[in-house]
């Protein structure tokens, strides 16, 4: 893997996740309009008898955990379309190799997570949150949660159309994600059988690394984080390897 190669192509990557305004939308303000509808929510919540609603500093957490979801999209729908033109065919008789290409997706994307995590945990102070050092902790943690979502979205955009990728990684993830997560349905209250399949998928795991990060509990946040990792690492390697099969086939 050459790093100016992938440097290269990461470049041409940003101006095209840039050039739609729709991907702004959704990588830097929806995070900051879910944290605040929620919040709102969870303060009419809290003030029912008996109810107990998510902290703020929780819910922040979560929503930090789950925005990188869009970057499954964002990267699949890029890489699903550019198989069906003619600019990846051009590439394909340079030196590049699909790591070079599949990491030239990749590092744009964990640069738009940085700044949609300082996005969300900056506008977090708005609703009442402590901004503090820890967000620093935050914002490291939440980057194999970001490469776990673009992988993903890599791997699908290696095999489907970009309108499949819409409907899978758009759709279907994305509320998964948000289910599955903890933020809406608290682990506690759900069933035996569904909370073991929360717990082997990541995306709860994802927010309770966060959680733990933000909240101190720097012991919590590795028996979490590494399940995350796991799955980042399985993907991007599927991901690389699809690409290099679908380019044999050419």
């Amino acid at each position: 893997m050459s790093a100016r190669r992938v440097w290269l192509f990461s470049v041409r990557t940003v101006k095209e996740v840039l050039r739609a305004s729709v991907n702004l939308f959704f990588g830097m303000a929806f995070p900051a309009l879910l944290l605040w509808a929620l919040s709102v929510i969870y303060r009419q919540v809290g003030q029912m008898p008996g109810a107990r609603a998510m902290s703020i500093g929780d819910l922040t957490a979560s929503i930090a955990a789950y925005a990188p979801v869009f970057l499954s999209l964002f990267s699949g729908m890029l890489l699903a379309k550019d198989r069906t033109s003619s600019f990846l065919a051009r590439l394909f008789v340079s030196p590049m190799t699909s790591a070079d290409f599949m990491f030239g997706y990749t590092v744009p994307m964990l640069v738009v997570s940085l700044a949609q995590s300082l996005v969300t945990f900056l506008c977090a102070g708005l609703f009442g949150w402590h901004v503090s050092a820890r967000l620093l902790l935050g914002v490291v943690v939440v980057l194999p949660v970001a490469l776990m979502y673009t992988a993903i979205g890599l791997l699908c955009g290696c095999v489907m159309s970009d309108r499949a990728v819409g409907g899978v990684c758009g759709a279907m993830l994305t509320t998964l994600a948000f289910i599955l997560s903890g933020v809406t349905v608290p682990l506690a209250i759900m069933g035996e059988t569904f909370r073991r399949i929360v717990q082997a998928l990541p995306f709860y795991h994802a927010t309770q690394a966060v959680v733990a990060a933000l909240g101190g509990a720097d012991g919590r946040i590795w028996p979490h984080l590494w399940i995350v990792c796991l799955y980042a690492l399985v993907c991007m390697a599927a991901a690389v390897a699809v690409f290099a099969w679908r380019r044999r086939e050419r």
